[in-house]
């Protein structure tokens, strides 16, 4: 199922591409979450509650959002869900 068809999943539009929340976790499972999907080619938001420099910095330990699109949410899915059961990507 894509993002765009389970309404529960928040949207947004960053930019011109629209994104669903892909999780909220602690910064450093968020950050493990993010460089794999990114390995992969899929472009993560990570998004804390505060302004940028927190975001970009790394300061900010705490729950953080990942967004991804929604176009290429059900990949991440998939890759996260294969990854945890100890297949090769």
């Amino acid at each position: 199922m894509s993002g765009a068809q389970d309404p529960t999943l928040p949207r947004r539009r960053i930019g011109e591409v629209w994104y669903v929340l892909f999780l909220s976790a602690p910064r450093v499972v968020a950050e493990g979450v993010r460089a794999h999907l990114e390995a992969r080619r899929i472009p993560v938001h990570l998004e804390t509650p505060f302004s940028l420099p927190e975001a970009y910095m790394g300061t900010y330990t705490g729950d953080v959002s990942l967004w991804v699109p929604e176009a290429l949410y059900h990949e991440a899915t998939l890759i996260l869900e294969r990854d945890h059961q100890g297949e090769a990507s």
